[in-house]
């Protein structure tokens, strides 16, 4: 039987109570629609909530034990290979308590101290905040846009793409990591494998590191199995890269911690295993547990997730056309960004406020995703249909009058 996803209102998301809806409120604390933190509305596959009942049901709640490291490293394993075709063996892959721990790591003990850090832009939040706590300078290296031939998509600045000439000259100048996110929150661009050798030819005369986020790689909306990873061009670049991923965003269990390193070099991994200290430990159990559900039986609800998602981006698509609203439907992910540099923004502390206050929903402050991108949002569509409306007819209705008014 096909999997149903809940259709909550916003009255019962409150009432749940999650990060996505009740973390973002207006000066006079009225909640707003959750439309910020990476979570989806969806609940989670029935399998891997049956496995996580069957364990509290046991007892399963103590220290993870060793058994349960090795069977999310064979869960991981098996679902790369039927997914995406990746062939690995289960001893390149590390468990960790999740991405940015793991990123932490390289960061402090891996790279030289004080080395530079470049971050192509609009990025993740936290990849412009942690290399400087860990004493890296950051080098933001914004995108360029490509003009779509399709005269339809005309209407925005064209498709993302990593300015790779600039990537390969930070790197010969001294950049020691690449923080690379495939696919790229929050533009929800999958890059192609033509692309990433674009990359590899920009980066391989230098000694940079490469720190590949692939967290939300089983997002992908328009082919689910074309997911390609950096390491797998070849083996020099296997060498040098980091890949890091989970089931957290993919299944929605981001509130338990378990994540995996992919590190098909054995003297990266050696050069791993002598950095990661203490946090293969600060997993725990029924992280594990749903994370090995999700890989071995979490393809169906995750199929019915996809159509969700790609259904709310059409709806997205459709309503913004007739606006100056800069957005690009996303290949993969289920988080949009919404350009807003058309609109009047004088007066305001930003786009984001300003719509927390006049349309009551919750959004990211694109000020926070990299330099040049202040009038620009974040805007998660992982929820039904009705939601996506409310959430896309409030924002459409609130905005300023543009610039040329």
């Amino acid at each position: 039987m096909k999997p149903v996803l809940p259709d909550r209102s916003p009255e019962e998301n409150w009432t749940i109570g999650s990060l996505k809806w009740t973390g973002i409120r207006t000066a006079s604390g009225e909640p707003t629609l959750g439309a910020w933190v990476a979570e989806m509305d969806f609940g989670t596959a029935p399998p891997v909530v049956e496995a996580m009942k069957k364990a509290i049901d046991d007892g399963l709640l103590g220290y993870q034990p060793s058994w349960l490291d090795g069977a999310v490293r064979d869960a991981l394993v098996d679902f790369q290979q039927r997914r995406f075709g990746w062939t690995l063996d289960p001893t390149c892959v590390r468990t960790v308590q999740s991405v940015l721990p793991a990123l932490d790591v390289v960061l402090r003990s891996m790279i030289p101290e004080g080395s530079r850090v470049i971050v192509p832009t609009p990025a993740y939040m936290p990849f412009l905040t942690m290399p400087g706590v860990a004493g890296h300078p950051i080098v933001e290296v914004p995108a360029v846009r490509v003009p779509f031939s399709d005269e339809g998509d005309r209407r925005s600045g064209g498709e993302w793409q990593l300015d790779v000439e600039a990537i390969g000259r930070e790197a010969r100048q001294g950049g020691a990591l690449l923080i690379l996110c495939n696919p790229w929150n929050p533009t929800g661009r999958a890059f192609r494998r033509d692309e990433l050798e674009a990359l590899w030819e920009a980066i391989r005369d230098t000694d940079v590191m490469i720190f590949a986020d692939e967290i939300h790689s089983p997002l992908v909306l328009t082919d689910p199995t074309s997911h390609f990873s950096f390491a797998r061009l070849n083996d020099e670049v296997a060498a040098r890269t980091i890949t890091a991923t989970a089931a957290s965003k993919g299944w929605n269990i981001a509130g338990l911690p378990c994540a995996q390193i992919i590190v098909t070099d054995d003297a990266l991994l050696e050069q791993w295993d002598d950095s990661c200290g203490e946090i293969s430990h600060l997993t725990n159990s029924l992280g594990a547990i749903g994370t090995i559900a999700a890989y071995r039986d979490g393809d169906p609800w995750q199929d019915v997730v996809r159509e969700e998602v790609a259904s709310n981006m059409t709806l997205a698509h459709e309503a913004l056309s007739d606006t100056l609203v800069d957005f690009v439907s996303p290949e993969a992910t289920y988080l949009t960004w919404w350009g807003l540099d058309a609109y009047d923004w004088s007066g305001v502390h930003s786009p984001a406020a300003f719509l927390r206050e006049n349309a009551r929903v919750g959004v990211n402050a694109g000020a926070t995703l990299g330099t040049g991108y202040e009038n620009w949002i974040r805007v998660n569509l992982a929820c039904s249909k009705a939601n996506a409306h409310r959430i896309i007819q409030a924002i459409t209705s609130s905005l300023p009058p543009t610039r040329r008014e």
